[in-house]
């Protein structure tokens, strides 16, 4: 049965350019249900696509055959909403050919006109060696899988994009000095962001200098949105601030008799953690909770085993993280060294890169908790046509996908929908336009406020067997949390 419905990945690819959530597949009469699925707690619909048809995007057949099999047996499911299904749910799975039948693929879809003429440039310098070279590494994936998508559909305004990427070695001279030469001397049409706050900072001033607009995916510290930038715009859903206030509400939700009592705060230097740590720090000490151990580190410390023994020594209940990811998990090994044992740990980056969190901490990932923009089970605009992108360009498994990846990808729909609006690649106009627009994206839709700072929230994540899951806010989780943390 398992098949790839390589029209239907066409078909899905040539529409990218217009907005869908999750169209409906076309009616089929009589569909028979070639097997039966119960979902499990780490199921969604994209993955048992993937699973029974080999394709992520063939997940609207399973919900058109499991609706019509519910309006006759409700032993079978009624999917309301395709990003919500439940452990236990029944669900119906056609055969390949009644699949390719209800998405409508009895005939080939007309391609997209091919992109021509001159090139639409955009330059970005990017973190790809250096501490930072491994969320620099997933972001350059997500532009090259946005501006692969955007060519295969007919371009941007017709014309093919072109990327202009440089390494700055995460270093902040060597990323203004980019910009600079990327503007000045290659005259790119168009800049985009790096990754950090750290090196955003300095680099968006550079792009406000020549008037360019200046989306980025990751620099979402307060200082971000204080130096009264008018060209920046930050792609996720919310700033650093928002994702303490998630997960310090979730603590702070937790019963009496559960809630931790004491906590510790261990930060790298860096505009974002600390961003994130002090509204954490702020909100647990207001809801009650005592400050045994706070500590900032220098962002290129390697060596956490003393720390790790002094929080060990005042033993708190929850040890709040400021990572980037290195750090996440020298940390987390320093700490099992130690004999510190804490009913719950919140590592600000680090656990949403799946791939090297797990390699690095193995079954000691368990029960941590990140805030996160973007899971790969949302079906927000275009985020499973991205992941079957990403897989066919990159390999292994949607699953795999790091947020950063994402986010970066964010930066490109946003850029593309603004330039769409007003025709134009016009940096004045498209500055105006993005302090207008809500632009839909693989993390929500988004719109920003005056400073550029976007008007949303993040989800929670926790590290539950082989990879995170998401377990709020409460209209978004798939699992319940696991509590208290299970040993390292």
């Amino acid at each position: 049965m398992k098949k790839l419905l390589n029209l239907f990945l066409v078909l899905a690819f040539a529409l990218s350019l217009a907005p869908h959530a999750v169209s409906a597949a076309p009616v089929l009469q009589d569909v028979a249900c070639e097997e039966d699925a119960v979902v499990q707690a780490d199921d969604w619909l994209s993955k048992l696509a993937d699973k029974f048809y080999g394709n992520i995007l063939a997940y609207p057949a399973i919900v058109e055959a499991t609706n019509q099999q519910n309006a006759v047996d409700d032993t079978y499911a009624n999917i309301a909403n395709p990003d919500l299904i439940e452990p236990g749910w029944k669900l119906c799975i056609p055969s390949n050919a009644d699949a390719e039948a209800m998405l409508g693929l009895e005939s080939a879809p007309v391609a997209a006109a091919p992109a021509s003429g001159e090139p639409i440039t955009i330059g970005v310098s990017l973190p790809l060696s250096g501490r930072f070279s491994e969320p620099g590494t997933a972001a350059q994936r997500g532009y090259e899988v946005w501006a692969t998508m955007v060519n295969e559909a007919g371009g941007l305004l017709g014309r093919p994009i072109e990327l202009s990427i440089l390494d700055n070695n995460s270093d902040q001279d060597t990323a203004v000095a980019d910009y600079e030469k990327l503007i000045t001397v290659d005259q790119v049409d168009l800049v985009v962001g790096p990754f950090s706050s750290f090196l955003v900072i300095p680099t968006s001033e550079v792009a406000a200098r020549y008037g360019y607009a200046f989306i980025e995916p990751a620099g979402g510290a307060p200082d971000v949105f204080t130096r009264g930038l008018t060209n920046l715009f930050f792609a996720q859903p919310g700033g650093s601030v928002t994702q303490g206030e998630t997960f310090a509400a979730y603590i702070l939700g937790l019963p009496d008799d559960v809630r931790p009592q004491t906590f510790a705060v261990v930060s790298q230097d860096d505009p974002f953690t600390l961003g994130v740590v002090d509204t954490v720090r702020e909100r647990l000490v207001e809801g009650g909770l005592e400050l045994v151990f706070d500590e900032i580190y220098a962002p290129e410390t390697t060596d956490f085993s003393s720390i790790a023994i002094q929080v060990a020594d005042v033993d708190p209940d929850l040890v709040v993280g400021g990572t980037i990811l290195e750090d996440s998990v020298g940390q987390a090994r320093a700490y099992q060294e130690a004999g510190y044992q804490p009913r719950a740990a919140f590592f600000t980056t680090g656990p949403s890169l799946p791939g090297p969190f797990k390699e690095a901490l193995g079954p000691a990932t368990e029960g941590i908790f990140s805030a996160i923009s973007w899971a790969p089970s949302t079906q927000d605009y275009q985020n499973q046509d991205m992941l079957a992108k990403y897989v066919e360009i990159y390999g292994g498994e949607a699953g795999d996908v790091a947020e950063d990846t994402a986010n970066a990808f964010t930066v490109g729909q946003v850029l593309q929908q603004a330039v769409n609006n007003i025709q134009s690649i016009d940096n004045a106009a498209l500055i105006e336009e993005l302090h207008q627009g809500t632009y839909q994206t693989v993390v929500g839709d988004l719109s920003f406020d005056e400073t550029g700072q976007p008007l949303g929230t993040y989800m929670l994540l926790q590290w539950q067997g082989d990879n995170y899951t998401i377990i709020g806010p409460g209209n978004r989780a798939q699992a319940e949390a696991i509590w208290p943390k299970p040993a390292w």
